[in-house]
């Protein structure tokens, strides 16, 4: 029987699993001067709302025991929710080693980002964060009705064979566990995934989960993708589309313990189909830094941000130079432990 991927379910050689990172790769917040352009991008933070209610997974084991330091009485085929809510229970038991609080499974747009970057990954064999369609993390998350800022851990086979996806796959308890023991047991300096498992204040997880169908000569490989966000307010939506030279309005509701900082736009490339040959050789995103950066009234800014109490709103215009492309709008707040601004949403949308 032919292995695909590299990896069998017996005994599993995982190609090293690709990681989401920032335009600077240290362990610092992203952060922003009062004058200028942030200096790096990196994580923002919040604390959890609770834990949902346990699930049992096999004979006498549960999410709390997980938690715990359990570990599952045997092996055990779960159907997609069950191993998303098994993958959440792994990342809780990690973060619960350095005394952090929960994070929840987010079943809304961070899920369904992730479902999607899992399935494009199986279906062509590749691993990294820009999709076959071009997209990019935060776009997908955008498209997806996310308005926060998210952080992706990924893994997949890489052997750019396509496949026929399985509707209703079963997923093998051992490939979560190894793919989160790979995410969580890594070292300095590449240790980019246990980072963002063990960020302090992260919230939320979607968690994507795709397998191809087994066949006579292959054994069926799941790919994952784990999508971590931070709510820290409320933004007014954005349009999918604008005007090159106009103007969009952002406004929105900053939430304690965040306090509001800034308006970030940057400016990438318009999406365009990637070859899977070449999304095997991007082992790194970098978030686009922005080319302007908005502040309130009494900072050095091109048009001051209103601020009333909590709420925000600016006319943001839409010209980097009169080039079109997906622009990326980022809100930016001082958060817990982070001396400086850090970005705390960052949405996408074409202009042309």
């Amino acid at each position: 029987m032919r292995m695909l991927g590299k990896v069998n379910l017996l005994g599993p050689t995982w190609l090293l699993p690709s990681f989401f990172v920032l335009a600077c790769t240290g362990s610092g917040p992203a952060t922003a001067s009062r004058t200028g352009a942030p200096a790096t991008v990196a994580t923002v933070a919040h604390a959890p709302d609770g834990a949902k209610a346990p699930v049992t997974f096999g004979a006498a084991f549960t999410e709390s025991s997980l938690a715990a330091g359990g570990k599952p009485a045997a092996k055990k085929l779960l159907t997609v929710p069950e191993a998303r809510r098994y993958m959440l229970a792994l990342i809780n038991r990690d973060r619960a080693t350095q005394k952090l609080p929960p994070v929840e499974l987010d079943e809304g747009a961070a899920q369904t980002a992730g479902q999607r970057h899992a399935e494009d990954m199986a279906k062509h064999g590749f691993l990294g964060h820009w999709g076959t369609d071009g997209s990019v993390p935060e776009q997908r998350y955008t498209e997806a009705g996310g308005a926060d800022f998210v952080q992706e851990n990924a893994l997949c086979f890489t052997d750019q064979k396509g496949r026929t996806l399985d509707a209703r796959p079963l997923i093998d308890s051992e490939a979560l566990d190894k793919s989160e023991a790979m995410f969580f047991n890594e070292v300095p300096p590449n240790d980019g995934h246990r980072k963002n498992i063990l960020k302090p204040y992260h919230k939320k997880v979607g968690i994507g989960v795709a397998q191809p169908r087994g066949t006579d000569v292959e054994l069926p490989v799941p790919c994952f993708a784990q999508e971590f966000i931070d709510s820290y307010g409320q933004y007014a939506p954005l349009p999918k589309k604008a005007k090159l030279g106009g103007t969009v309005r952002i406004e929105g509701t900053m939430h304690a313990p965040a306090t509001f900082g800034g308006i970030g736009v940057a400016r990438a490339a318009t999406p365009r189909p990637i070859p899977v040959a070449e999304l095997n050789t991007r082992r790194s995103y970098p978030v686009p830094n922005p080319y302007q950066m908005y502040w309130p009234p009494g900072f050095r800014t091109p048009i001051p941000i209103q601020v009333n109490g909590k709420n925000f709103a600016l006319d943001l215009p839409l010209s980097d130079g009169g080039k079109a492309g997906m622009y990326e709008v980022s809100i930016w707040a001082r958060v817990p432990g982070s001396p400086d601004f850090v970005m705390v949403s960052l949405r996408t949308l074409r202009v042309e």
